[in-house]
């Protein structure tokens, strides 16, 4: 148990050392993050209305 233990600890350590550098943030899209939020908040308030709309036809 020992020596897994300090294997795991070793490669722990030895991973860590060889890591690459991180890379720069990207920069977001903000054409591509409006257009994905008009379409999510579109498909949400649209499931919303179908359940809303069809809330009554379940009860018959």
């Amino acid at each position: 148990m020992k020596r897994l233990l300090a294997g795991s600890i070793a490669s722990f350590l030895l991973a860590s050392a060889r890591a690459q550098a991180p890379e720069p943030a990207v920069e977001p899209n903000t054409l591509a993050t409006a257009i994905f939020l008009v379409l999510f908040v579109g498909f949400c308030a649209g499931f919303a209305w179908m359940v809303w709309r069809n809330k009554d036809k379940k009860k018959e």
